[in-house]
């Protein structure tokens, strides 16, 4: 039995999270977090379950009685210092909330993937086709909710592409990008294609989801196909800092990021750049058409989403116009 209204949202405290939660309760939806964190400031009305979805009995708790489950939890880093600790949080975890919510009786459940996975080739995506170990987790994850979609479970699954937009304290890779080349930290680019999309796009995404969306079907969130020479010059003429003009080639991209991730081993702090990040820059393509069409999402701007980015970094004592 469930409780109509009552939504479950694991990873509620992160980026894409806490603007779900917002979301949820324009609806007048109730809502449950399950999070390690704390709440953030300013988020009321939720009841915070304050553990790991790594343990079973905080993840039957959470989600009993629960309609909606969004599992949202997961770590988006692309850099670990454990060689297993994406596989044990990107896709035990979401095999154990998967499992839960089956169990607990929930109506939908909603995934959440990545499109960094969703590679085009002329065949099926395959494991091995994956650059690292956090979309190997991820493949995983989608790989098992298949096989549950396939014993009658209601599981969607959502694949945002890149969220940008105001409130990521814990500094997701394209937050982190973007807060690198308004400091200035980074000199020189690697030139690729990729897909933003507005963090609180990708929200209501998660929501349309759960209200139109078809079981067993996968939904990629992707709005706006950007080249990095093309989002840099947005950038500068919204934040009035100059961008870099230097390209790198991709065999010194990925040479960077090896050396960067062995500084990091020393230093104990997230690299500049991944292996894994430089190799999906290379791999991942333009998304074609209007994906999000499928559930007649709202589109939002590409300028707005990075100028409130921007400003949010600013308010925070992320960066200065004057420094």
């Amino acid at each position: 039995m469930t409780d109509s209204g009552l939504d479950l949202v694991t990873g509620g405290c992160g980026f894409i999270g806490r603007h779900l939660v917002a979301a949820l309760h324009a609806r007048g939806r109730q809502v449950r977090v399950l999070d390690t964190a704390g709440l953030p400031s300013g988020m009321s009305g939720v009841v915070h379950h304050q553990a790991s979805i790594l343990s079973h009995e905080a993840v039957d708790e959470a989600v009993e009685g629960v309609e909606h489950v969004y599992h949202v939890a997961g770590d988006p880093s692309l850099w670990s210092k454990g060689q297993h600790d994406f596989d044990r949080t990107n896709r035990t975890g979401a095999e154990m909330v998967l499992d839960a919510a089956v169990a607990a009786g929930a109506r939908r459940i909603i995934l959440t993937s990545t499109h960094a996975i969703d590679v085009k080739s002329k065949g099926p995506v395959k494991e091995a086709t994956m650059p690292g170990p956090y979309t190997r987790a991820k493949f995983r994850a989608e790989q098992y909710a298949l096989k549950l979609i396939g014993e009658g479970a209601p599981i969607i699954a959502v694949a945002p592409t890149m969220p940008m937009g105001p409130g990521d304290v814990n500094l997701t890779p394209p937050m982190r990008m973007l807060l690198e080349f308004l400091r200035g930290e980074n000199p020189a680019y690697y030139e690729f294609e990729t897909n933003l999309i507005d963090v609180r796009e990708v929200a209501e995404g998660h929501v349309l989801a759960a209200e139109r969306g078809e079981v067993g079907v996968r939904y990629v969130l992707g709005r706006h196909n950007v080249l990095m020479s093309e989002f840099l010059s947005l950038v500068e003429r919204l934040s009035q800092k100059p961008m870099p003009r230097r390209r790198i080639p991709f065999a010194v991209a990925l040479a960077s990021a090896w050396a960067f991730e062995g500084a990091a081993l020393v230093t104990r702090k997230p690299p500049r750049a991944s292996v894994e990040g430089v190799r999906l820059a290379k791999q991942l393509k333009p998304v074609p058409g209007n994906p999000a069409a499928a559930l007649d999402l709202p589109e939002w701007p590409l300028e707005d989403m990075l100028r409130d980015a921007i400003a949010w970094f600013e308010h925070e004592g992320y960066w200065t116009r004057d420094g």
